[in-house]
Protein backbone atom coordinates (compact mmCIF):
# COMPACT_ATOMS: atom_id res chain seq x y z
CA UNK A 1 0.00 0.00 0.00
CA UNK A 2 3.05 2.54 0.93
CA UNK A 3 4.61 1.54 -2.88
CA UNK A 4 1.33 2.26 -4.37
CA UNK A 5 1.02 5.80 -2.72
CA UNK A 6 3.69 6.67 -4.06
CA UNK A 7 2.80 6.15 -8.03
CA UNK A 8 -0.63 7.81 -7.37
CA UNK A 9 0.69 10.68 -5.63
CA UNK A 10 3.49 11.02 -8.59
CA UNK A 11 0.54 10.20 -10.74
CA UNK A 12 -1.63 13.40 -9.30
CA UNK A 13 1.61 15.74 -9.62
CA UNK A 14 1.87 14.97 -12.78
CA UNK A 15 -1.42 14.79 -14.51
CA UNK A 16 -3.26 17.18 -12.22
CA UNK A 17 -6.13 14.48 -11.49
CA UNK A 18 -6.60 12.87 -8.53
CA UNK A 19 -5.87 9.12 -8.61
CA UNK A 20 -7.97 7.03 -5.29
CA UNK A 21 -5.95 4.17 -4.15
CA UNK A 22 -9.20 1.50 -3.57
CA UNK A 23 -7.79 -1.71 -1.40
CA UNK A 24 -10.03 -4.21 -2.68
CA UNK A 25 -7.93 -7.29 -0.72
CA UNK A 26 -9.37 -10.51 -0.05
CA UNK A 27 -10.06 -13.89 -2.11
CA UNK A 28 -6.27 -14.18 -3.27
CA UNK A 29 -6.91 -10.88 -4.76
CA UNK A 30 -9.92 -11.95 -7.22
CA UNK A 31 -12.02 -9.30 -5.94
CA UNK A 32 -10.42 -6.47 -7.07
CA UNK A 33 -9.56 -8.57 -10.51
CA UNK A 34 -13.08 -9.03 -10.75
CA UNK A 35 -13.96 -5.21 -10.93
CA UNK A 36 -11.33 -4.30 -13.45
CA UNK A 37 -11.92 -7.06 -15.79
CA UNK A 38 -15.55 -5.88 -15.82
CA UNK A 39 -14.64 -1.88 -16.13
CA UNK A 40 -14.67 0.18 -19.34
CA UNK A 41 -11.61 0.88 -20.89
CA UNK A 42 -11.95 4.31 -20.63
CA UNK A 43 -8.62 5.14 -17.96
CA UNK A 44 -10.60 6.23 -15.10
CA UNK A 45 -10.04 2.11 -13.93
CA UNK A 46 -6.49 0.48 -13.43
CA UNK A 47 -5.54 -2.27 -11.08
CA UNK A 48 -2.07 -2.47 -9.28
CA UNK A 49 -1.30 -6.49 -8.15
CA UNK A 50 1.46 -8.34 -7.18
CA UNK A 51 2.75 -11.59 -8.78
CA UNK A 52 0.48 -13.42 -7.26
CA UNK A 53 -1.98 -12.28 -10.33
CA UNK A 54 -0.09 -15.15 -12.25
CA UNK A 55 -1.15 -17.86 -10.25
CA UNK A 56 -4.60 -16.89 -9.74
CA UNK A 57 -5.71 -18.68 -13.05
CA UNK A 58 -4.67 -22.27 -11.38
CA UNK A 59 -6.90 -22.29 -8.76
CA UNK A 60 -10.33 -19.94 -9.62
CA UNK A 61 -12.44 -20.94 -12.64
CA UNK A 62 -13.49 -17.59 -13.36
CA UNK A 63 -10.63 -16.10 -13.44
CA UNK A 64 -8.87 -18.47 -15.53
CA UNK A 65 -5.48 -17.91 -17.73
CA UNK A 66 -7.90 -16.68 -20.48
CA UNK A 67 -9.50 -14.39 -18.86
CA UNK A 68 -6.89 -13.30 -16.41
CA UNK A 69 -4.71 -12.36 -20.19
CA UNK A 70 -7.25 -10.48 -21.50
CA UNK A 71 -6.23 -7.53 -18.71
CA UNK A 72 -4.63 -4.51 -20.81
CA UNK A 73 -0.39 -4.58 -19.56
CA UNK A 74 0.65 -1.67 -18.72
CA UNK A 75 4.20 -1.48 -17.08
CA UNK A 76 6.16 -3.54 -14.33
CA UNK A 77 6.24 -0.65 -11.64
CA UNK A 78 8.61 -2.82 -9.51
CA UNK A 79 10.93 -5.93 -8.55
CA UNK A 80 11.22 -7.02 -5.16
CA UNK A 81 13.98 -8.83 -3.21
CA UNK A 82 12.83 -12.16 -1.60
CA UNK A 83 14.10 -14.76 0.91
CA UNK A 84 13.83 -18.06 2.20
CA UNK A 85 12.70 -16.62 5.73
CA UNK A 86 13.45 -18.80 8.60
CA UNK A 87 12.43 -18.80 12.49
CA UNK A 88 15.45 -18.56 14.70
CA UNK A 89 13.43 -19.67 17.47
CA UNK A 90 12.60 -23.00 15.59
CA UNK A 91 15.60 -23.37 13.50
CA UNK A 92 18.42 -22.39 16.20
CA UNK A 93 21.29 -23.97 14.75
CA UNK A 94 19.72 -23.85 10.77
CA UNK A 95 21.59 -20.70 8.70
CA UNK A 96 21.87 -21.85 5.48
CA UNK A 97 20.60 -24.27 2.77
CA UNK A 98 22.77 -26.76 3.50
CA UNK A 99 21.67 -26.94 6.83
CA UNK A 100 18.04 -26.83 6.05
CA UNK A 101 18.50 -29.63 4.14
CA UNK A 102 19.79 -31.68 6.90
CA UNK A 103 17.80 -30.45 9.30
CA UNK A 104 14.93 -31.85 7.01
CA UNK A 105 16.30 -35.05 6.36
CA UNK A 106 17.48 -35.56 9.97
CA UNK A 107 13.19 -34.43 11.13
CA UNK A 108 11.59 -35.95 8.89
CA UNK A 109 7.54 -34.33 8.67
CA UNK A 110 8.58 -31.95 10.82
CA UNK A 111 9.84 -29.18 8.67
CA UNK A 112 6.71 -26.70 8.09
CA UNK A 113 6.54 -23.88 5.59
CA UNK A 114 3.88 -20.94 6.24
CA UNK A 115 1.61 -19.12 3.24
CA UNK A 116 -0.11 -16.56 3.02
CA UNK A 117 -3.19 -19.10 1.66
CA UNK A 118 -3.81 -22.52 0.13
CA UNK A 119 -2.95 -22.02 -4.12
CA UNK A 120 -1.58 -18.67 -3.32
CA UNK A 121 1.98 -18.24 -4.71
CA UNK A 122 3.39 -18.46 -1.51
CA UNK A 123 1.70 -22.06 -1.64
CA UNK A 124 3.66 -22.79 -4.85
CA UNK A 125 6.56 -21.16 -3.60
CA UNK A 126 7.13 -23.30 -0.69
CA UNK A 127 5.95 -26.94 -2.58
CA UNK A 128 8.48 -25.82 -5.01
CA UNK A 129 11.66 -24.87 -3.02
CA UNK A 130 10.69 -28.28 -1.21
CA UNK A 131 10.85 -29.96 -4.46
CA UNK A 132 14.48 -28.59 -5.89
CA UNK A 133 15.93 -29.05 -2.31
CA UNK A 134 14.29 -32.92 -1.92
CA UNK A 135 13.17 -32.26 1.32
CA UNK A 136 9.41 -32.29 2.80
CA UNK A 137 7.99 -29.33 3.66
CA UNK A 138 4.53 -29.32 5.39
CA UNK A 139 2.37 -26.18 4.05
CA UNK A 140 0.56 -24.39 6.93
CA UNK A 141 -2.07 -21.58 5.62
CA UNK A 142 -2.64 -18.59 7.22
CA UNK A 143 -5.29 -15.23 6.03
CA UNK A 144 -2.39 -13.16 4.95
CA UNK A 145 1.15 -12.54 5.49
CA UNK A 146 0.93 -11.05 9.43
CA UNK A 147 -0.58 -13.84 10.83
CA UNK A 148 2.03 -16.14 9.74
CA UNK A 149 4.86 -14.17 10.63
CA UNK A 150 3.63 -14.51 14.24
CA UNK A 151 3.73 -17.85 14.14
CA UNK A 152 7.15 -18.28 12.28
CA UNK A 153 8.63 -15.77 14.71
CA UNK A 154 7.06 -18.33 17.55
CA UNK A 155 8.86 -20.84 16.31
CA UNK A 156 5.52 -22.97 15.59
CA UNK A 157 6.76 -22.55 12.01
CA UNK A 158 10.18 -22.95 10.67
CA UNK A 159 10.05 -21.50 6.95
CA UNK A 160 8.49 -19.16 4.76
CA UNK A 161 9.38 -17.77 1.27
CA UNK A 162 8.67 -14.00 0.98
CA UNK A 163 9.95 -10.39 0.27
CA UNK A 164 12.73 -9.13 2.80
CA UNK A 165 10.62 -5.61 3.36
CA UNK A 166 7.58 -7.69 4.93
CA UNK A 167 10.48 -9.75 7.15
CA UNK A 168 13.96 -7.20 7.63
CA UNK A 169 12.61 -5.72 10.49
CA UNK A 170 12.20 -9.16 12.66
CA UNK A 171 15.61 -9.93 11.07
CA UNK A 172 17.04 -7.20 12.07
CA UNK A 173 15.95 -7.82 15.70
CA UNK A 174 17.02 -11.10 15.57
CA UNK A 175 14.29 -12.83 15.73
CA UNK A 176 14.01 -14.36 11.61
CA UNK A 177 16.80 -14.73 9.55
CA UNK A 178 17.61 -15.15 5.74
CA UNK A 179 18.30 -18.63 4.69
CA UNK A 180 18.88 -17.29 1.07
CA UNK A 181 18.38 -14.54 -1.34
CA UNK A 182 15.75 -16.18 -4.10
CA UNK A 183 16.74 -14.04 -6.83
CA UNK A 184 19.54 -13.68 -9.41
CA UNK A 185 21.58 -11.45 -7.49
CA UNK A 186 22.66 -10.86 -3.72
CA UNK A 187 20.41 -7.61 -1.99
CA UNK A 188 22.32 -4.54 -0.73
CA UNK A 189 19.66 -4.91 2.59
CA UNK A 190 21.92 -7.86 3.47
CA UNK A 191 24.69 -8.16 1.05
CA UNK A 192 25.84 -11.12 3.44
CA UNK A 193 23.35 -13.51 2.46
CA UNK A 194 24.14 -15.67 -0.54
CA UNK A 195 21.75 -16.21 -3.12
CA UNK A 196 20.05 -19.80 -4.15
CA UNK A 197 22.03 -20.29 -7.11
CA UNK A 198 25.17 -19.48 -4.97
CA UNK A 199 24.36 -22.54 -2.65
CA UNK A 200 24.11 -24.81 -5.61
CA UNK A 201 19.79 -24.81 -6.10
CA UNK A 202 18.36 -23.51 -9.26
CA UNK A 203 15.56 -21.60 -7.24
CA UNK A 204 13.68 -18.21 -8.19
CA UNK A 205 10.87 -16.55 -6.61
CA UNK A 206 10.01 -13.53 -8.88
CA UNK A 207 8.22 -10.43 -7.11
CA UNK A 208 6.90 -7.49 -8.63
CA UNK A 209 4.58 -5.03 -8.76
CA UNK A 210 2.32 -4.02 -11.85
CA UNK A 211 -0.05 -2.17 -13.45
CA UNK A 212 -2.78 -2.94 -16.05
CA UNK A 213 -5.58 -1.60 -17.40
CA UNK A 214 -9.45 -3.61 -18.42
CA UNK A 215 -9.53 -5.52 -21.24
CA UNK A 216 -9.59 -3.74 -25.01
CA UNK A 217 -7.96 -0.43 -24.32
CA UNK A 218 -7.29 1.63 -26.72
CA UNK A 219 -3.77 2.05 -27.93
CA UNK A 220 -3.63 5.59 -26.61
CA UNK A 221 -4.81 5.35 -23.32
CA UNK A 222 -2.51 2.38 -22.75
CA UNK A 223 0.34 4.08 -24.10
CA UNK A 224 -0.50 7.50 -21.97
CA UNK A 225 -0.07 5.47 -18.92
CA UNK A 226 3.22 3.87 -19.83
CA UNK A 227 4.14 7.24 -20.43
CA UNK A 228 2.85 8.60 -16.94
CA UNK A 229 4.44 5.53 -15.02
CA UNK A 230 7.47 5.54 -16.79
CA UNK A 231 8.18 9.13 -15.79
CA UNK A 232 7.14 8.93 -12.23
CA UNK A 233 9.47 5.96 -11.56
CA UNK A 234 12.30 8.06 -12.75
CA UNK A 235 11.58 10.64 -9.97
CA UNK A 236 14.20 10.80 -7.19
CA UNK A 237 11.54 11.11 -4.67
CA UNK A 238 10.16 7.32 -5.98
CA UNK A 239 13.36 5.86 -6.37
CA UNK A 240 14.13 6.76 -3.00
CA UNK A 241 11.44 5.38 -1.87
CA UNK A 242 11.61 2.54 -3.37
CA UNK A 243 15.10 1.77 -1.99
CA UNK A 244 14.08 2.20 1.58
CA UNK A 245 10.99 -0.34 0.49
CA UNK A 246 13.81 -3.02 -1.04
CA UNK A 247 12.17 -2.37 -4.14
CA UNK A 248 13.92 -1.24 -7.50
CA UNK A 249 11.67 0.80 -9.93
CA UNK A 250 11.51 -1.32 -13.58
CA UNK A 251 9.04 1.10 -16.14
CA UNK A 252 8.88 -1.58 -18.97
CA UNK A 253 7.38 -1.16 -21.66
CA UNK A 254 3.30 -2.51 -22.17
CA UNK A 255 4.75 -5.38 -24.67
CA UNK A 256 7.92 -6.23 -22.67
CA UNK A 257 5.13 -6.38 -19.56
CA UNK A 258 3.12 -8.53 -21.67
CA UNK A 259 5.73 -11.08 -22.64
CA UNK A 260 6.83 -11.19 -19.09
CA UNK A 261 3.43 -11.85 -17.31
CA UNK A 262 2.12 -14.48 -20.17
CA UNK A 263 6.05 -16.68 -19.00
CA UNK A 264 5.12 -16.26 -15.59
CA UNK A 265 1.40 -17.54 -16.04
CA UNK A 266 2.76 -20.38 -17.63
CA UNK A 267 5.56 -20.66 -15.48
CA UNK A 268 3.16 -20.75 -12.35
CA UNK A 269 0.91 -23.54 -14.33
CA UNK A 270 3.87 -26.00 -14.76
CA UNK A 271 4.84 -25.41 -11.20
CA UNK A 272 1.00 -26.07 -10.08
CA UNK A 273 0.94 -29.32 -12.57
CA UNK A 274 4.74 -30.84 -11.20
CA UNK A 275 3.65 -30.22 -7.55
CA UNK A 276 0.27 -31.59 -7.26
CA UNK A 277 -0.84 -28.30 -5.71
CA UNK A 278 -4.81 -28.55 -5.10
CA UNK A 279 -7.32 -25.69 -6.15
CA UNK A 280 -7.72 -23.46 -3.05
CA UNK A 281 -11.79 -24.18 -3.66
CA UNK A 282 -11.39 -27.63 -3.20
Amino acid sequence: ENELRLYTGGLQAQTGQPFVFDFRGGAASTIGTGVVLKAAPDGYTWLAPNAGLSVLPNFYPAYNHAVVGTLTPITELSNRTTGIIASAAGLPRVNNLKDLVAYAKANPGKLSCNTAGAGGITHIICASFANTLGIEIVPVHYKGVAQGQIDLIAGRTQVSGGTLLAAIGQVKAGKLKVLAITGPKRSPLLPDIATTHEQGYDFDYPAWLGWFGPPKMSPAIVNRMNAELVKVLRTPEVIAGLDKLGAVPVGNTPEEFRKKFLSEMTKWKKAVEDNKIESAED
